[in-house]
């Protein structure tokens, strides 16, 4: 539950950083791209902390 918090908040800091740099119409369907952001986050976090 740590991991997904974390990428779940990680994701908004993703997402504020390609509105800043204009390419968050580069991303594709955001209904798919953001929900894998929080997956690929989430899972690098449980790698990192508890491997």
């Amino acid at each position: 539950m740590l991991c997904l918090s974390i990428a779940v908040v990680l994701a908004f800091v993703v997402r504020h950083f390609l509105v800043r740099f204009k390419l968050d119409s580069e991303v594709g369907p955001v209904a798919l791209f953001y929900p894998s952001v929080v997956v690929l986050l989430t899972s690098l976090l449980w790698l990192i902390f508890f491997r």
